[in-house]
């Protein structure tokens, strides 16, 4: 069944907790759930963070049917 989306979120540091800052990216075509988790794998990537007080995450999310 194909109805998971990539979503790709900047997250920001402010000295104590991790905060979604507001800016997406959606993969808006629908996926099975393991195509998502395949290529939201973090071991599939390469990253070059050179700001720790922010960092983008990979996440599968179900579509609304």
């Amino acid at each position: 069944m194909e109805n998971f989306l990539l979503v790709i979120s900047l997250w920001g540091y402010n000295g104590l907790d991790w905060e979604y800052i507001g800016n997406q990216y959606v993969y808006n075509i629908p996926m099975s759930q393991v195509q998502c988790i395949n290529i939201a794998d973090e071991s599939s990537w390469t990253r070059w963070e050179n700001n720790k007080l922010y960092r983008m995450s990979l996440e599968c999310v179900e579509k609304d049917s």
